[in-house]
């Protein structure tokens, strides 16, 4: 798959990406409703933290707009999706519609974070039909597809830890999402930093999208 918004040819990817950032959770240590589809309307304006290298007329996904490590950086709630390898036909929409630090954890058997934090990212996610004709028709967002940077744009290692014990499987996005679904759930990370950026990378693709929390 490649990306909905338009590239310049060297940041074209086998799957794509689509532009701005993110905001923290103004509610750590609280489990938002999760009960929500994405919100298709096209953000007008972005104002991201890092300063953009290259921006492209908007659309129903934004402007594109990139980090310093390459990342298109999105805002909480600001569309990202994924196109065919093989055409400009939509294969999902998604978006990231809260980050909470520290989240309650809700499953019967929760461990302590290996890193000192969990951080918890909500999604909703929709395929389309035209997934089905891809080569692999499906998609994952499981905490092995996720990056974690602290402040000072420092990688941090593992940021899985531990993470898979904290929330109850019901609350959780599939591992697998097949075409024509419509999913809403959390991600959870074990991180050591309190303020940073997250980055999703699919298919073992060095660059993704990105939030600061």
């Amino acid at each position: 798959m490649r990306p909905f918004a338009s590239f310049t040819a060297a940041a074209v990817l086998v799957l794509t990406l689509t532009a701005c950032t993110s905001a923290p959770a103004a509610d750590a240590g609280k489990v938002p409703d999760s009960g929500k589809t994405p919100d298709t309307a096209p953000v007008a304006t972005a104002t991201p933290t890092p300063e953009p290298t290259e921006t492209a007329e908007a659309s129903e996904y934004g402007p594109v707009v990139k980090s310093t490590r390459g990342n298109l950086v999105k805002e909480l709630g600001q569309l990202s999706g994924t196109s065919s390898a093989r055409s400009e036909v939509a294969t999902s929409r998604f978006a990231v519609t809260d980050i909470v630090l520290d989240p309650e954890c809700t499953s019967s058997f929760p461990q302590a974070p290996v890193n000192g934090h969990f951080l918890g990212i909500h999604l909703n996610i929709e395929t389309t039909p035209e997934l089905a004709e891809e080569d692999y028709p499906w998609m994952t967002f499981t905490p092995y597809d996720w990056q974690a940077y602290d402040g000072e744009g420092k990688r941090l290692n593992d940021p899985v830890g531990n993470a898979w014990s904290c929330f109850d499987t019901t609350q959780q996005v599939p591992a697998q999402i097949g075409p024509g679904q419509s999913v809403s759930g959390w991600i959870v990370l074990d991180v050591a930093a309190t303020t940073g950026a997250v980055v999703l990378t699919m298919g073992g693709n060095p660059i993704g999208w990105e939030w600061v929390y």
